[in-house]
């Protein structure tokens, strides 16, 4: 969820790509926690009161976000390796003893302990985004930075044995080209997603393929300055892309979400909730594992609202979060979907004396807030589903901590 800088004179939104660049900077104290932590207690189960059947997602307009239920479910601090020796800036597993993590190195967690797997050879690669198909099947992407603002692609698998760097086709040659994140349903068919920004001409979307073979370019049926922040793909003829593109409407610069569906042919944009009267909108992450129950979050409101929609199987709803205090550079960053009636979605709010991180839980009907225990957090940026838990991950409220991981207690 890298937001790059943008070369078309439009002022890109305030959103969680920064977060890298945040960590050479001091993050102001988070806001002391209110309410009463009393509440949270280590003894409820990760599952939730089933809800009766025909239960839907209410769009915007049936939506009641004045009274907010706090959710006594809190999440409890993770093993001490690994929050100690945790670095990344997101994660892949098939097990609690299977996890793969990519940040300044490429990490594996074995139930114990982190160890090293992979060190960028160069200062100038940077690792964005990590997939983990099968335990000698792993793949993570980025950029290798060059001279200037011009950057290749960086692709590089594992075969169970070692590290290999990939080559796949560059959009812009002698430009910037970035890739943010990947997603694949099978080892013949993964999906990479980011921007790329030629010489000259805006910045534009670059979406690359994996057949088992070679990675190849896929363009888009519609041309468009949108940059992609997720991909998530379920078979190989459904896949989907999110992120947000600019236009300009009476001379001032505007951004909206997007979503792109591959439908194993071509890919295609889809309708959003028009987000014209809030400010417009961008979406930075995508979750879900069926085709009728997807869930994308982001910001709204030039970064001071929440963002979260949702996939019905027919259309994008607009589904809202809980009002928060507006502010510059409130967002979702992460959203992981376990069934129609759990749904985990993490970023950060500001606050007065800066940002405090945000969790919220819909549990079918309503969207319910659960504060972070711990005290720890600046912002959360990352959630997943690991074997039977969920992580999280985001960065301190300090400045120099390394970021860390929290799981639901069991």
């Amino acid at each position: 969820m890298i937001h790059p800088q943008d070369t078309s004179n439009q002022s890109p939104p305030t959103g969680p790509l920064p977060r890298l660049q945040a960590r050479r900077r001091k993050i102001p104290p988070q806001l002391k926690i209110v309410g009463a932590l009393s509440l949270l207690i280590c003894l409820l189960a990760i599952g939730f009161l089933f809800f009766e059947n025909g239960r839907g997602v209410p769009d915007a307009s049936q939506s009641n976000n004045t009274i907010t239920p706090v959710l006594a479910k809190p999440w409890c601090a993770a093993p001490g390796a690994l929050v100690n020796d945790f670095s990344g800036t997101g994660f892949s597993g098939l097990g609690l003893n299977d996890v793969w993590s990519v940040g300044p190195k490429i990490t594996h967690w074995d139930g114990k302990n982190w160890a090293v797997s992979y060190t960028p050879v160069s200062p100038q690669d940077s690792l964005r985004s990590i997939v983990e198909i099968a335990p000698g099947d792993v793949w993570a992407v980025g950029e290798h930075q060059l001279a200037g603002m011009a950057s290749q692609t960086l692709l590089l698998h594992w075969d169970g044995t070692h590290w290999q760097k990939v080559s796949a086709p560059e959009a812009a040659a002698g430009g910037k080209n970035s890739l943010v994140a990947l997603s694949g349903s099978a080892t013949n068919d993964i999906w990479a997603v980011g921007f790329s920004v030629p010489l000259q001409g805006p910045i534009a979307p670059l979406i690359e393929h994996w057949n088992g073979t070679k990675w190849s370019m896929v363009h888009l049926s519609s041309s468009s300055s949108l940059q992609f922040a997720s991909v998530k793909a379920l078979t190989q003829k459904n896949a989907w892309a999110v992120g947000y593109e600019y236009s300009t409407r009476a001379g001032k610069s505007v951004v909206k979400p997007v979503t792109e569906h591959w439908n194993g042919t071509k890919w295609s944009a889809l309708t959003n909730p028009d987000l014209s009267a809030n400010g417009g909108g961008n979406l930075y992450n995508i979750g879900g594992d069926t085709a009728n129950d997807l869930w994308a979050v982001g910001s709204q409101n030039n970064g001071s609202q929440l963002l979260a929609e949702h996939w019905d199987g027919s259309k994008w709803s607009l589904v809202v979060s809980p009002s928060v205090a507006p502010g510059n550079g409130n967002w979702l960053a992460g959203v992981v979907v376990g069934a129609p009636d759990n749904v985990w979605a993490v970023g950060r709010i500001s606050g007065q004396s800066g940002f405090q991180p945000f969790i919220e839980h819909w549990n079918g009907q309503e969207w319910e807030v659960l504060q972070d225990p711990t005290g720890n957090a600046g912002e959360l940026d990352f959630i997943a589903g690991i074997g039977s838990q969920l992580w999280v991950i985001g960065l301190p409220q300090v400045s120099g901590g390394h970021a860390f991981i929290e799981t639901l207690c069991p």
